[in-house]
């Protein structure tokens, strides 16, 4: 479900568009929106650091009131953030949004603060796509799908190098694992599969990051078990 308000600016009416579901989100849109908003609080987070930096010995925080790493954005740094939010969800310029009047703003961010509320699974094992049906992988331990799933995991060591972290990720991992019936994994179609796979909705992409939350937590859980076992063999 999307929303369309009307925004005045520079004495232009236009209609936005705004969604308020994770069905109305691509993965790209919402790892794109992330980007902004983690720009700005990295940004205060450094600049408390700075100011913390520069205190005189006896003036910094002690070791128990470090242990709150939690960053607040003071309130000139909530109007920058709500700008460049308010910009990338209109597709208006930064001078455009600076002459929309202060309601239609609250209530765009209020709409879109809707999403921030924890998505709840449905435990989800498939999904349509352009017409057809991909299946989540549920049996991880057959010989090839679990090469898949390991060489799927691989990928968050290189989160922190992507542009928009864990949402450019998830698209890539779900072109590997995701497959309709009969589809045999092919390693050349994965790029062209994962970029695909970028105009998913934010409602299945958060269905499948459980599952394979789920499915990891499963494997770490089993490991320990394996090696005791495989270690009382061993001492027979």
């Amino acid at each position: 479900m999307s929303i369309t308000i009307n925004i005045k600016s520079q004495n232009v009416d236009r209609d936005v568009v705004i969604p308020i579901e994770w069905k109305d989100i691509t993965v790209k849109y919402w790892g794109e929106l992330s980007t902004i908003i983690k720009k700005h609080y990295a940004d205060a987070k450094q600049q408390d650091e700075k100011e913390e930096s520069q205190k005189h010995e006896l003036l910094k925080k002690d070791v128990l009131s470090d242990i709150v790493n939690n960053v607040e954005l003071t309130d000139s740094q909530t109007l920058k953030m709500n700008s460049d939010i308010f910009s990338y969800i209109t597709g208006l310029s930064k001078e455009e949004t600076s002459s929309v009047d202060v309601a239609s703003i609250n209530k765009v961010l209020e709409l879109i603060n809707k999403l921030t509320e924890e998505y709840k699974p449905k435990g989800t094992r498939s999904f349509e796509f352009e017409g057809e049906t991909y299946y989540f992988p549920l049996e991880f331990l057959r010989k090839s799908t679990y090469g898949d799933f390991i060489e799927s995991t691989q990928l968050d060591m290189y989160i922190k190098d992507m542009e928009n972290g864990r949402f450019d990720v998830l698209p890539q991992q779900m072109a590997i694992l995701c497959r309709r019936l009969g589809e045999e994994y092919d390693d050349d179609a994965i790029e062209a599969k994962s970029e695909k796979f970028k105009a998913l909705t934010m409602d299945i992409i958060w269905e499948f990051s459980f599952f394979l939350t789920l499915q990891t937590e499963k494997l770490v859980k089993l490991t320990p078990s394996f090696l005791e076992k495989q270690q009382q063999v061993q001492e027979l």
